[in-house]
């Protein structure tokens, strides 16, 4: 490796540079749409191959036998042409560049399995971005959910923090499932399919996806990076695929104990914010959070079936159990994530609680429920409904707790109450957003949880963690491990979910060079 170029890389890494310009699109995440014809070395344990959707928990030295090894690469041929090349590939298509860094930008269509343990069961395409440079460093963002929608795709790329940064190599890959990547014939309202969307399969993509790139680019260095649901499979990629980057770099990765993890809201009510802002300036802003969602269900007859109806004009499809009235506490609820997920925006609150005597005081209201979480997040046929599957089946999800907003209710005294009552709250989540036949098919299964937290432990690979520690889903991350040479936490007080966006102060920076260094310094020799 040329040790100055993957340092500096690595360095543009941990200092999170804003790498966001005027006509990047941000995806919001919530925190989650033929057979290769090679020898791809997808691993699995003895007990992985006795059912379908077991997930490996300890990845070996065996490979599962695809293909025979393919030719080498035509070097004479056009990069266009070489991508054409790659073992799976079934469409490539020119995109314009209007990032500003001088390269070339593809939209790749991949063949891949349904179920990499069994060829037979059929494929899907996937659609994977790759922003071409000719550098020597390559960077793999695992965004976990959807590419930008068609218009952006249409003059991309959306390029990642590091790769504006150090203009390098850049693919984004669809999960599987998520925007277009979907096989033929998968239905939100049918169980088929479903049983094919695994962590263990979405890293078999993503490592074929690995492979065949590395045959055109043969970097000097890979990082692979993802922020929110893209951090959990940053993660599981190192799991499953060790040697698939030189370093991992997880941003605000959660991974939740099961379907509803306990505490979240919790945390949300009492102890959020607090290193941040400090104990007595958090419980204010927490009160002021509070004080917006008890006026918003003392108003819910002027409020709730606007919001539903909302929804249905934007093609929200809500089942049955989502009445208006069990939809508008949901959005209730959440609206003090969103909250305190991204802006904490605490001044735009108080503004709007001390504009009472105001006649736009609802119409204000409504339009920051919305703000925070369009109705359609919950409904059965959300853009967002193979992560609710995911988090269902293995990845998790928190609590859906609303004592602390129905003990405030009945300390102001107004009578207002919530419709969803305690017994309503279990598995709520799913109840809303999944058709019966779904909900009935899933089991939750805890083995890549326990994988990671294995790996986490014990891995060689280099790891650097960062968190923002004043975001709500740094309380359902995996267990703290102890820092060691190859693994480091970062965490950052005064950042929430958008930590990848934020400039770090410069003592922490200094920390951080020194992190690096320690941990790119071996492999930079290799």
């Amino acid at each position: 490796m040329k040790n100055t170029r993957i340092y500096a890389l690595l360095l543009s890494a941990v200092l999170l540079l804003s790498a966001c310009s005027a006509n990047e699109v941000q995806v919001k995440e919530k925190s989650v749409r033929s057979k290769p014809s090679k020898t791809t070395e997808v691993t699995e344990t003895p007990e992985a191959t006795e059912t379908d959707d077991t997930i490996p928990s300890v990845v070996t030295d065996e490979p599962v036998e695809i293909k025979a090894e393919p030719e080498p690469i035509d070097r004479t041929l056009s990069i266009e042409d070489q991508i054409r090349s790659l073992d799976g590939v079934v469409e490539v298509t020119k995109i314009d560049n209007y990032s500003g860094v001088d390269g070339t930008n593809f939209m790749v269509i991949f063949e891949q399995p349904l179920d990499w343990n069994d060829p037979s069961c059929g494929t899907f395409d996937q659609r994977v971005e790759f922003f071409y440079t000719g550098s020597d460093i390559s960077e793999f963002y695992t965004g976990g959910y959807f590419l930008p929608d068609d218009l952006y795709l249409t003059y991309g790329p959306m390029l990642g923090v590091f790769a504006e940064q150090m203009e390098c190599n850049f693919i984004n890959a669809e999960y599987r499932f998520f925007g277009e990547s979907i096989p033929d014939g998968l239905d939100v309202s049918k169980a088929d399919y479903w049983e094919y969307l695994t962590t263990y399969n979405a890293a078999c993509d993503f490592h074929h996806i690995y492979e065949q790139f590395d045959r055109i680019l043969e970097p000097d260095g890979w990082v692979m990076t993802g922020g929110s649901k893209g951090g959990m499979t940053t993660m599981l990629q190192g799991a499953y695929f060790p040697d698939d980057a030189d370093i991992y770099v997880p941003i605000v990765a959660p991974y939740c104990d099961g379907p509803q993890a306990e505490g979240f809201m919790k945390n949300i009510y009492t102890t959020i914010g607090d290193d941040r802002y400090g104990p007595d300036k958090a419980s204010e802003y927490r009160g002021l959070v509070l004080e917006f969602q008890v006026e918003a269900i003392k108003h819910r007859e002027d409020l709730q079936q606007r919001y539903y109806d909302y929804g249905i004009t934007q093609g929200a499809v809500f089942n049955d159990f989502t009445t208006p009235e069990v939809l508008y506490d949901m959005a209730v609820l959440e609206f003090a994530t969103q909250t305190w997920q991204y802006e904490q925006d605490f001044s735009s609150i108080r503004s709007l609680l001390n504009s009472k005597d105001q006649d736009s005081y609802l119409d204000n209201m409504l339009d920051m429920l919305i703000e925070a979480n369009e109705p359609d997040t919950w409904a059965v046929n959300s853009e967002f409904a193979p992560y609710y599957i995911q988090a269902f089946k293995e990845i998790g999800e928190h609590d859906y707790d609303f004592s602390y907003l129905r003990e405030a209710l009945e300390e102001d005294g107004s009578g207002a109450e919530l419709v969803v009552t305690k017994n309503m709250e279990d598995m709520i989540l799913y109840k809303m957003t999944l058709y019966p036949e779904v909900y009935d098919s899933l089991e939750y299964d805890p083995s890549s949880r326990n994988m990671l937290m294995d790996w986490m432990k014990n891995t060689d690979c280099n790891v650097i963690m960062l968190y923002g520690g004043s975001d709500v889903w740094y309380q359902p991350r995996l267990p703290d491990v102890p820092d060691r040479d190859n693994f480091i936490t970062y965490v950052d007080q005064f950042a929430a979910h958008t930590i990848i966006y934020k400039v770090m102060p410069n003592e922490d920076a200094d920390k951080v060079y020194k992190m690096v260094d320690s941990i790119t310094s071996e492999a930079a020799i290799d």
